[in-house]
C-alpha cells in the first residue's frame, strides 16, 4: 500500500465533482461545502440529504440528476470523486480524470486514489485530519471519537 502524505489545502472557489449520491458521497459533499467547494454532483439517484446540502447551499453546489457519461469532465475541475456503487463506473471515471490531469478519488478502490479524505475531526478552532496506513476505517473512526472526547475534556 502507497504511502500518502497529509497535506491541507484552501478548497474555497475548488471545483469538486462528485459521481453518486450515496452515504460516501454524502459525508464528502458535506465536508467539502463546509470548505468552501463548489460542488457538482452527478448520480441516477439523489437522496433528500442531498438535495437539502444543495438548497442550503444555493450557487456552492449544483445536482444533476443523471448518470456519468464518458467524455464529460471539463478539464477546469479541481478533484473528482468517483463514488457511484458501481466499481467498472468509478474506474471508468477515473481513467478519464487521469487522461485529463486531474485528481481523482476512487470510493471503493484505494489502489486507484491520487488522495484520500481523512476522517476530520473539529474542534475548539483545530482541524485534524485522521487516516490509517492499513486501511483500518474503524480504528480509525475510534481513534477519532476517543480524540473529540478528550479534547472536549480539556480546556487547550
Amino acid at each position: 500500500m502507497s504511502r500518502y502524505f497529509p497535506i491541507y489545502i484552501n478548497l474555497a472557489g475548488k471545483k469538486v465533482w462528485v459521481y453518486g449520491a450515496g452515504r460516501i458521497a454524502l459525508r464528502r459533499v458535506t465536508g467539502l461545502l463546509r470548505f468552501g467547494a463548489s460542488v457538482t454532483v452527478i448520480a441516477p439517484e439523489i437522496c433528500e440529504e442531498i438535495r437539502a446540502l444543495q438548497a442550503q447551499n444555493t450557487g456552492q453546489a449544483v445536482v444533476l440528476q443523471r448518470i456519468y457519461q464518458s467524455g464529460e469532465i471539463p478539464k477546469g475541475v479541481d478533484f473528482v470523486l468517483a463514488a457511484t456503487n458501481d466499481r467498472k463506473v468509478n474506474s471508468r471515471i477515473c481513467e478519464e480524470c487521469r487522461r485529463k490531469g486531474i485528481p481523482v478519488n476512487h470510493a471503493s478502490d484505494s489502489s486507484q486514489c491520487d488522495f484520500y479524505f481523512p476522517a476530520l475531526v473539529e474542534e475548539q478552532k483545530l482541524v485534524i485530519g485522521v487516516t490509517s496506513t492499513d486501511g483500518d476505517h474503524k480504528k480509525v473512526s475510534r481513534f477519532c471519537e476517543k480524540l473529540r472526547q478528550q479534547m472536549r475534556q480539556d480546556d487547550l
